[in-house]
């Protein structure tokens, strides 16, 4: 039976056989997430790991972009007690530096304490960090972001899943943190998400387990909304205007019990945040981490998911419902009953978006990290699509030297651009990522720098970063060292 149900499902599903890129981690990677945390223009990589609550294990893995879509395992060194299955990298506070925020358990006292840990980027390096009790003993396995308060600052949202509860840590625009705020749920949280779902310039909240429900953040408070109830499990919820009118929608991934059915479901929003479901397809199998993103730029939002431990899924958008499946066998040597977690975004500077997955597994396993890179004609393959000989022309139409360096206490700062740049400025700020000093580039003129802030405060001695930023984001940076 074993064997005739591999047959008729390959048949069922359509199968890409392809290579990826590999990297080998340190094991138990949990989840993934890509920014540019030392803001060199390219993307790279943070992952998370389950370390099962020892502390000898790294909690966190950074691999370091080189510009072309390859990378190095830059740090494995930030070590501690926490569960990372929702790591992300995100700007907090008034730098320019994307800060880790993580989850932390401390077993020290003899009775759990939790935190919400967040590592604060300081020029591309996280040492200085702060905790923020969650005030509860239990696990919060979930946690996203977002502006629940329309004050341009975000926002983390967290849920526990035996708690039975979700809440929310407000910013206090500082990258500092309120204690945590708490609303109760009849059931077990397996998905949490974060969005405007009705065009307010507030961020909203939705929960799912054997319900699906809403809170609309307004300004008196929230505003609940049930969506459905008495639902298959539903272990992941995602926002995104799948139908292209303009209004955030929901997609869900209901995972009933082994016997029963599973199912992908989409409920469209009217506008009004009135919620139809117009899509709902049983499936083979349960499935888990949903990605939306659009990957063959056609300004449809598609979908990537995994299965099994070995497999990730993707599902194109065609007019608002999903395509058949397409399905990318990954590292066929790893255990099948191992999580496979995905992010998606452009690694390799082709404008189209790459697919990254970590796999968990609690033993060590080579190639654990694989990358698929997006080859502009729906498909994927294992090299990067940007050769070094075109990335090191791209960056060459950008200049950017200061001389004398080092230098006291004047210095030269010479530049050139394409004129197509938008609003480009020229910034100095220090190693702890304090801008100091803003110019305007005006007709390629040089800049001259005294040593003085915005304030015309002279400054003190040592390392100071200077870059060209537009509308684009940070396109080249450099280092200068004054001396006194």
């Amino acid at each position: 039976m074993r064997i005739k149900f591999i047959f008729v499902l390959i048949l069922l599903i359509s199968i890409k056989y392809i290579y990826s890129a590999e990297y080998t981690i340190p094991r138990a990677a949990s989840s993934v997430y890509a920014e540019d945390i030392d803001l060199d223009g390219d993307k790279d990589i943070i992952v998370g790991h389950n370390t099962l609550w020892e502390y000898t294990n790294p909690s966190i893995s950074i691999l370091t972009n080189d510009g072309n879509g390859n990378f190095t395992i830059s740090d494995t060194s930030i070590v501690f007690c926490g569960d990372q299955q929702d790591i992300f990298a995100k700007r907090l506070n008034d730098d320019d530096y994307p800060d880790l925020i993580t989850f932390m358990a401390d077993f020290s006292t003899g009775e759990a304490e939790r935190y919400i840990r967040i590592f604060y980027n300081e020029y591309g390096i996280f040492e200085s960090f702060s905790d923020y009790p969650l005030l509860y003993s239990e696990p919060v396995y979930l946690k996203t972001y977002g502006d629940i308060d329309d004050d341009d600052d975000l926002d983390i949202i967290v849920a526990a899943n035996l708690g039975q509860r979700w809440g929310w840590l407000s910013n206090n625009g500082n990258g500092e943190f309120s204690e945590p705020s708490y609303v109760n749920v009849t059931y077990h949280p397996g998905g949490l998400a974060c969005g405007d779902l009705n065009n307010n310039g507030r961020d909203d909240i939705v929960v799912c387990g054997t319900s699906l429900e809403v809170y609309l953040s307004i300004q008196s408070g929230f505003e609940y909304v049930l969506i459905e109830e008495g639902i298959h499990y539903a272990n992941d919820v995602e926002i995104a205007d799948i139908d292209n009118d303009g209004y955030e929608d929901l997609i869900v991934s209901e995972y009933g019990s082994p016997t029963s059915p599973h199912f992908l479901s989409i409920y469209y929003n009217d506008g009004n945040c009135n919620f139809n479901l117009g899509y709902h397809e049983e499936i083979s199998y349960g499935i888990s981490d949903m990605t939306l993103v659009d990957l063959n730029n056609d300004n449809n939002i598609d979908i990537i998911y995994s299965k099994w431990g070995i497999y990730i899924y993707i599902r194109l958008n065609v007019n608002g419902t999903f395509a058949e499946e397409q399905y990318y066998p990954t590292n066929l040597n790893a255990p099948y009953f191992n999580i496979r977690s995905c992010y998606s975004t452009d690694l390799d500077g082709n404008g189209w978006n790459d697919i990254i997955t970590v796999q968990w597994c609690n033993i060590p396993l080579e190639g654990n990290l694989h990358i698929l890179f997006n080859n502009e004609e729906g498909d994927f393959v294992e090299e990067p699509q940007v050769s070094a000989e075109n990335y090191e022309l791209q960056i060459s139409n950008y200049e950017l030297q200061n001389h004398p360096n080092p230098f006291n206490p004047v210095t030269t700062i010479s530049y050139n651009f394409p004129a197509n740049i938008v609003n480009p400025v020229i910034e100095i700020f220090n190693i702890k990522g304090e801008t100091i000093r803003k110019f305007n580039c005006q007709n390629q003129i040089p800049i001259i720098w005294d040593g003085t802030d915005n304030s015309r405060n002279q400054v003190a001695s040592g390392v100071y970063l200077y870059r060209i930023k537009s509308d684009e984001g940070v396109l080249i940076s450099k280092k200068m060292l004054l001396l006194k």
